[in-house]
């Protein structure tokens, strides 16, 4: 009985999680909560549907199997099952990086003995289009170290287009012609001139929840359940303030992304580091009816591009129109200079 108890508040979970998106987290903050775990919320669901089937329990299985297909759509999402494709036309494709840079630094390398890793991974990459976040100003020594010599030449003089003023944190670099239309708080819009036509680009880094170190440590250590009463305790008062707070601020810059891809009719690119996952509330706002998710559409399994304090979250996303393009695959890296992944996807361009 008492596994059943838990299993039933798993399967609740679960469906909350799927469905949390949905909810306006300015007026009840726990389903978004509850949406950053929804890949291990969702996993844990059909292991324990699995066990009780193997149990003989059939009932309590088949509960845990309906919860897994009423929220099959959102937990597809999170959790894909397809593969990257090839091109039809291997001259209309093109390839975008993202990467929340860290202004350069490397926290495996505080001293930087190896180098700037993290724009040597751009060039190594050699896409076509590459967008940044945490970066004010390229050419300031100051907030990018040892971005010197050979690698900068060759930075510079692959990608010769450049876009974005030191008023934010973001910019981009292009091997075609590109201009910055506007900046707005936390994204940026570009018109890029593609060899097969105009690509707008919105390149974005929402707010994160601004948690300390220590508050960090606190989370850490209810998810795995060490002194988790005390947790709980510190969860109710300055870190559930600042979780509220991230998630509403996230969700009013995400209104006016999908404002403005509204007035967009052309290809799109929206992507970047969201601070939230698939099927957020602020993912589902950008994404709208009318965006596909290149990572969902190409690829196997749940992603995680944060990679520090044990929060194990697919932040960073790419969107796109996909009456105009079609995802070919999108590849995470392993490198760890930045507390982000960089994510390298690939398109076919299908426009007319």
């Amino acid at each position: 009985m008492i596994l059943r108890i838990i299993s039933f508040i798993l399967f609740i979970l679960t469906l909350l999680s799927a469905f949390g998106g949905r909810i306006n987290p300015t007026y009840v903050m726990l389903p978004s909560a509850l949406t950053l775990a929804l890949p291990y919320l969702a996993i844990a669901t059909a292991v324990v549907s699995l066990a009780w089937f193997c149990a003989g329990r059939w009932i309590t299985a088949a509960i845990g199997v309906a919860v897994l297909v009423a929220a099959w759509k959102p937990v597809s999402t999170a959790i894909p099952l397809h593969f990257q494709s090839e091109p039809t036309h291997k001259e209309r494709t093109f390839k975008l990086l993202t990467y929340n840079i860290l202004h350069g630094w490397d926290q495996e390398d505080p001293e930087m003995k190896a180098g700037n890793r993290s724009f040597q991974y751009v060039l190594d990459a050699d896409a076509d289009l590459v967008g940044l976040q945490e970066l004010v100003d390229i050419n300031d020594t100051g907030e990018v170290p040892r971005l010197e010599g050979t690698l900068r030449d060759s930075l510079l003089r692959k990608y010769p287009y450049r876009a974005g003023t030191t008023a934010c944190d973001l910019k981009v670099l292009s091997k075609y012609p590109i201009k910055l239309i506007k900046e707005y708080p936390t994204f940026s819009h570009y018109e890029v001139k593609m060899p097969w036509g105009k690509l707008n680009w919105i390149n974005t880094h929402l707010s994160s929840f601004n948690l300390t170190d220590e508050e960090r440590k606190v989370m850490k250590e209810v998810v795995s359940v060490k002194d988790t009463e005390a947790g709980l305790k510190e969860m109710k008062g300055s870190i559930r303030g600042k979780l509220k707070d991230g998630f509403s601020r996230r969700a009013e810059r995400a209104a006016a992304i999908r404002e403005l891809a509204d007035r967009i009719s052309g290809p799109l690119v929206v992507s970047g580091d969201f601070n939230d996952v698939p099927e957020s509330y602020a993912y589902r706002t950008i994404r709208g009816n009318d965006l596909g998710d290149a990572y969902a559409e190409t690829s196997f399994g749940p992603l995680i591009t944060y990679n520090r304090h044990g929060f194990l979250f697919h932040l960073d996303q790419i969107l796109y129109r996909d009456k105009f393009m079609k995802a070919l695959k999108v590849e995470k890296g392993s490198l760890k200079s930045s507390d982000h992944y960089p994510l390298l996807s690939e398109f076919e361009w299908i426009a007319k």
